[in-house]
Formats: structure tokens, C-alpha cells, sequence
């Protein structure tokens, strides 16, 4: 009984984080409910999965997350349908507020979460028109915006990464994005720039640094090439 009870907890704090932007739309921003939807929506579909959907599972050993992450696994398949499915309920229910600032950013980074880089533009474009100054979401739809074109940042792209660099110099990903354009033009002092930046941010973690200085490596490589 104890299972079940925490299942529906984790169920009902998932949902809520979905629908506490939209029921209560006069709420201030709160960046934590991105955190949740990211983490209770996924862990409610896994545990029900894990528990709901295997005969005979409440005297077996719960599979480890990593596991269950793996690409084909079908409990992952079940997370993203569950996930797929809120989804498209907030996406309905945002038609009737069409100024819920916090609700289109959630709908925007779930469907990134989910794949759905197409239907994630239309949301993105709303939420940046009502948060003007977050160099998170800026960047974010950038990424997706070039995902949808093939891997190409167009002008709308580059200047949505301007922008939020211009909010936040420190922004580890928009410096990568920036980067990235740079090198792809061939501008290999322009991108060595924007990574020896990276560099510099407090905190950036192991796999990051690694990955700034070997690009660098390989600009200057290319530089030298060029000449």
C-alpha cells in the first residue's frame, strides 16, 4: 500500500508542475518547475512501469535508472509517451492563455526533451516574446531553431545567441553555439575565441573544459592548414 501511495504522490506533484502555470496564471516565474517536470513526470511514468507493468515486480529489485535510459528500452518508451501526451494537454490548454509566460517555456523545453524540435519554434517564439531578458530561453530556441534547419544557424539563430550573450557573456552554451557558427564559416580565430572564453566561466565541468581545448586544438590545426 505504501508503493502505491508514493506512485500517486510522485504522479500528482508531476501533473502539478504542469498545471500550477496554467491554473494560477498570476504567479511569478519560478524556474523549478521546469526541474520538475524534467524529473517527477519521468520518474512517476518509470516507477509505474517498473511496478505497475511487470507481474510479480513488488519482490524484485527496481532496475537502475542508467538502465532504463538506454535508447529502446521500453520504459523509456513509456516516459516519453506519458511525458508526449502531457505535453500536448498543456499545449491545449495554453490556447485559452496565451500569455502564460512560464506554461509556453515548459511546452517549449519538453518538446526538445521529447524530439519535437518543429513543434517546440511556435512555443519558444511566445515565450521569448513574454520573457524578453532570459539568456537561457534564448539560447535554447536558437538550438532549436538550427535543429530544424538542419544543423544551419540562419539569422534569426545568430541573433537570438547574440542577444543572450549580450545579457549573459558568461553563458557556457550560447559561447558553444557561437563557437560552432564560427568554426562552420571557417572563422577559426572567432570560434577560438569563444571557446578559450568557456574556459574561463567558474564551475564549468571536466567534459566542457575537454571539449573547448580540443576544439581549439583543432582550429588552430585548421588555422595553419588555411595558411
Amino acid at each position: 500500500m505504501m508503493f502505491w501511495g508514493l506512485v500517486g504522490l510522485m504522479s500528482l506533484l508531476a501533473v502539478a508542475f504542469v498545471l500550477l502555470p496554467i491554473v494560477r496564471p498570476g504567479v511569478g516565474r519560478k524556474p523549478l518547475l521546469i526541474a520538475g517536470l524534467a524529473i517527477g513526470i519521468p520518474l512517476a511514468a518509470w516507477l509505474g512501469y517498473q511496478k505497475l507493468g511487470t507481474p510479480g515486480a513488488a519482490t524484485q529489485p527496481v532496475m537502475p535508472m542508467s538502465a532504463m535510459q538506454q535508447p529502446g528500452h521500453p520504459a523509456n518508451a513509456t516516459m516519453n509517451m506519458d511525458l508526449g501526451q502531457l505535453a500536448d494537454k498543456l499545449a491545449e490548454k495554453l490556447k485559452s492563455q496565451p500569455a502564460n509566460a512560464d506554461g509556453w517555456a515548459l511546452l517549449a523545453r519538453t518538446y526538445v526533451e521529447l524530439k519535437r524540435h518543429k513543434d517546440a519554434l511556435p512555443a519558444f517564439e511566445k515565450a521569448t516574446a513574454l520573457i524578453q531578458k532570459d539568456p537561457r530561453l534564448m539560447t535554447d530556441y536558437a538550438d532549436a531553431l538550427a535543429v530544424v534547419n538542419g544543423g544551419k544557424f540562419d539569422a534569426k539563430s545568430q541573433g537570438l545567441i547574440d542577444q543572450a550573450l549580450v545579457l549573459d557573456p558568461g553563458n557556457v552554451k550560447a559561447l558553444m553555439l557561437r563557437a560552432t557558427i564560427a568554426f562552420n564559416a571557417k572563422d577559426y580565430s572567432k570560434a577560438i575565441t569563444s571557446w578559450e572564453k568557456i574556459l574561463t566561466v567558474p564551475g564549468i565541468n571536466a567534459e566542457t573544459t575537454k571539449e573547448a581545448r580540443g576544439s581549439i586544438e583543432e582550429s588552430r590545426r585548421l588555422m595553419n592548414v588555411k595558411k
